[in-house]
């Protein structure tokens, strides 16, 4: 099972816990596959260690009595688990190969649509807010948090078109920049883990 739980979900596989996902099995308003990708992203880069047990629940919009009780549900979440491990492996020993799961606004995919994966990032990161406020107090981290924010917060989007930005630009620009931003993110808590760390070993 351990083995298997680190394969890299195959495309066939991702397409049908998207299925899953979209499906009224887990509810109308269970995450989205790039929800999903965005949210256990900000679990893993986060300064809090968030057990399997409490984040899982979130994922789907019924109780998970009834997520489990699914004929299906032991495969799908083998599935998130192991979308989970990859994510992680990624991270750790590859991070040129990290790319947030992201949705297209266009048939053409040239214009991507960051709303849900943003929103499963911030629900990620609202699992541990207090801890994950030291970023929000760093003129850069805030810059960062509130740029992933400003794909899925409705009011900073009608803020900015009535600033006269364009949504689609913006959305692309942001991004293309996600990758980076997410490994600046788990930086700075690394950092500061080492720094308190270290602190505590002085005394």
């Amino acid at each position: 099972m351990a083995k298997m739980l680190d394969q890299t979900l195959t495309d066939e596989e991702l397409d049908q816990l998207d299925q899953f996902l979209y499906s009224d099995a887990v509810g109308k308003d269970a995450m989205s596959l790039s929800m999903l990708h965005g949210y256990l992203t900000a679990i893993l880069i986060g300064p809090a260690q968030v057990m399997p047990n409490e984040w899982m629940a979130q994922i789907w919009d019924k109780p998970e009595a009834v997520i489990f009780a699914l004929p299906e549900a032991d495969k799908m979440i083998d599935l998130v688990m192991r979308l989970y491990n990859q994510i992680a492996d990624e991270l750790a020993q590859d991070p040129s190969t990290y790319e947030p799961m992201l949705y297209w606004e266009d048939d053409a995919q040239e214009h991507s649509s960051i709303e849900e994966w943003s929103l499963g990032f911030c629900y990620g990161a609202g699992l541990a807010e207090e801890q994950w406020q030291p970023l929000l107090d760093e003129e850069e981290g805030q810059f960062m948090f509130m740029a992933i924010m400003s794909g899925s917060d409705e009011e900073m989007r009608e803020d900015m078109q009535r600033e006269g930005i364009d949504l689609v630009s913006h959305d692309n620009q942001i991004a293309e920049q996600l990758p980076e931003m997410v490994l600046e993110i788990r930086d700075f808590f690394r950092n500061q883990q080492i720094s308190a760390s270290k602190q505590h070993r002085l005394h």
